[in-house]
C-alpha cells in the first residue's frame, strides 16, 4: 500500500490514481487531489466511508478530477 505522501507525489509526477478509501482520511485524499496535474483524475473506490461534506472537501481541491465510486 502506499502512503498519501507516496500518491502526492505520483500525482506530483502526472499520474492517474484509483485507491480505495478505506486506509486514507478526507484531508489525504484532499492533498492528493491538490497535486493532481491538468488532465489527470482521482478515483475514490469504497468511498461510502465518506461523509457528503468529506467528498467536498477532497473533490473541491481539483474539480472535474475526482471520482467517487459508491458502489
Amino acid at each position: 500500500m502506499k502512503t498519501s505522501l507516496d500518491l502526492k507525489m505520483i500525482a506530483q509526477a502526472g499520474g492517474n490514481i484509483v485507491v480505495a478509501a478505506t486506509p486514507y482520511s478526507a484531508l489525504d485524499l484532499k492533498m492528493v487531489a491538490a497535486a493532481l496535474t491538468p488532465g489527470a483524475t482521482l478515483t475514490v473506490k469504497s468511498a461510502d466511508k465518506f461523509s457528503a461534506l468529506d467528498c467536498k472537501l477532497i473533490a473541491s481541491a481539483a474539480p472535474g478530477r475526482v471520482v467517487f465510486d459508491f458502489s
